[in-house]
């Protein structure tokens, strides 16, 4: 079955919608859904894998920070991912949803290449960094696989 991008931002939100997430939660991600699934495709990345490093991440607050200083929905931190000019965003800039899975989704896309393709590598890196290459963090995996499948469970062409 080929979807169209509104059609593929439909059945992932419908998906979302079954998994029990909060309400606000719900609103929240279907309200990006397209987005998501635009800058997904431009930046050859799944937009569940990014739906799920969302969750994990931020529950889906576009302004929450962490004490690591990671910010938005997809906890970028400024200083690992500059912009064009070499500049670094602001955790402000970072805030704005669009902005954020953007950077956040190239960082993603930047971690696969890296990791050879090999997605868990890439999600633990997207997390930790290079010691992913070393040894696996598992815990901030399974936390993304079980959103992940969890999703894929719940897609209306899986049901």
């Amino acid at each position: 079955m080929i979807l169209s991008t509104a059609g593929y931002a439909f059945a992932i939100c419908l998906a979302i919608v079954n998994s029990g997430l909060p309400e606000h939660q719900v609103r929240r991600a279907c309200k990006l859904m397209p987005k998501i699934v635009e800058i997904s495709s431009q930046e050859q990345v799944n937009p569940l894998l990014v739906v799920s490093i969302i969750q994990v991440e931020s529950s889906w607050n576009p302004k929450a920070v962490s004490n690591k200083g990671a910010c938005g929905l997809m906890q970028v931190v400024p200083k690992w991912n500059p912009k064009k000019d070499g500049t670094k965003y602001t955790c402000d800039e970072l805030k704005n949803p669009e902005l954020n899975i953007r950077v956040g989704a190239k960082a993603l896309k930047r971690w696969s290449k890296r990791s050879g393709g090999d997605t868990p590598t890439a999600i633990c890196a997207y997390n930790a960094g290079n010691i992913c290459f070393k040894r696996i963090r598992t815990t901030y995996l399974h936390k993304v696989e079980k959103v992940f499948y969890t999703l894929v469970a719940m897609m209306p062409m899986n049901r």
